[in-house]
């Protein structure tokens, strides 16, 4: 951070508050100073912001320059695998050493509303589902489920599909997708854990691993498949899990994006393609010069996507590159609120229009998960803390 021109509230004020857990407002945190409006309702109910993990949330208008509205900490010893909001309220989940934790903050200013202690490690960010949340768990065992909880720290179920990893559950309305490493695709009951089906990719001997959240639309479930002999993508029904297409190819490892009529896989190296949702035909594809891509964010025709060195914007129906900006970008999925985008980078947490423009630079970014919310964001300053950035009054 960079502190040569001193802001309204002092660094040694702002550490202190933080350290304390005390709520630090207006700008002090974020180096600039101004009044700053307070944070509103968002929609960003699981990973990806929604069911298509667009990494958008195109309700919202666009966040301009601002600063922290508040900023609290929280136990050092907690280790949140991601956020989600849930009306006014944020639902942040994670680990404490062997077991789990679910916490609800008012997100007008960031106090703990609830507080629960979980005998799991929670592995995945939460999803929000039939007034609680679903996550993926972890045992001192090795043992992994789904396990659904309501806001009053209640456990609903429990489902354990096997393997050694989930993925971050997806909801749609009352159903609930997971998948695992072992090639296990599953539709659960939000509020009661039924199995409405279960399919298993591949065979006994070579399962086809699934590592990232499955992606669904209004007739089908995406699943990026990255065993080394089972890889490629899979398209199967919401109804019954049967296959409606495949399209074999290179590793998915990382989360697939549907948008338009279209459906984005970044590949492990180099190349970003498109797919036709309906049959799986490859649409367009885009190389790259950087080995690593995130998965991309889309706001309305343009989809950002981060390498190891440069941001992209791209036309999300062609492929063409529309604009470049290399600031050493974190390859995570950005995020999009309205009209701007959200990227960690080197230099911070950057702000630019959707047409690669810059907007404003957040100097503490830590890297964790950035959520849009009205007039702003929440985002982690640093590994234990929380914060709203939202944009100046007037």
């Amino acid at each position: 951070m960079d502190w040569s021109t001193p802001p309204s509230v002092s660094r040694r004020e702002c550490l202190a508050a933080l350290a304390s857990g005390a709520v630090a407002s207006l700008a002090g945190c974020s180096g600039r100073s101004c009044p700053t409006r307070p944070p509103g309702t968002g929609g960003w109910s699981q990973v990806g912001g929604d069911a298509r993990h667009t990494g958008a949330d195109a309700s919202l208008g666009g966040v301009r320059e601002g600063a922290n509205h508040w900023a609290v900490t929280h136990d050092a010893a907690l280790d949140p695998a991601g956020i989600a909001i849930a009306g006014d309220r944020l639902v942040v989940a994670g680990r404490r050493e062997t077991s789990g934790f679910l916490h609800l903050r008012s997100l007008d200013d960031g106090d703990l509303l609830e507080a629960f202690d979980l005998p799991l490690a929670v592995t995945a960010p939460p999803s929000v589902a039939d007034g609680g949340v679903v996550v993926a768990c972890r045992s001192d065992a090795g043992e992994h489920t789904y396990r659904g909880y309501g806001f009053d720290g209640e456990e609903r179920w429990a489902y354990e599909p096997g393997g050694d990893r989930l993925a971050a559950p997806t909801v749609v309305g009352d159903t609930v997708y997971g998948a695992g490493d072992d090639g296990t695709v599953v539709a659960l009951g939000a509020g009661d854990g039924a199995v409405g089906w279960e399919r298993r990719i591949a065979d006994e001997r070579e399962s086809g691993a699934v590592s990232s959240p499955v992606p669904v639309d209004g007739s089908r479930v995406y699943v990026p498949v990255s065993s080394s002999r089972e890889r490629g993508i899979h398209a199967l029904s919401r109804e019954d899990g049967r296959t409606l297409w495949e399209v074999p190819g290179p590793r998915v490892e990382s989360m697939l994006v549907r948008t338009g009529d279209l459906l984005l896989a970044s590949y492990p190296r180099y190349e970003l393609a498109a797919f036709d949702a309906s049959t799986g035909e490859r649409r367009w594809s885009q190389a790259f010069e950087e080995p690593r891509l995130s998965p991309p964010a889309v706001g309305g025709d343009v989809a950002v996507v981060a390498g190891s060195e440069t941001l992209h914007g791209l036309d999300a129906a062609t492929g063409d590159e529309r604009w470049s900006l290399a600031c050493e970008p974190a390859t995570a999925q950005p995020t999009v609120a309205g009209d701007t985008f959200l990227a960690v980078a080197e230099e911070g947490l950057v702000g630019c229009s959707l047409a690669g423009e810059r907007r404003f630079t957040v100097e503490d970014g830590s890297g964790g998960p950035v959520v849009p919310v009205e007039h702003g964001f929440v985002y982690s300053p640093g590994d234990d803390s929380l914060a709203a950035y939202t944009e100046c009054q007037g």
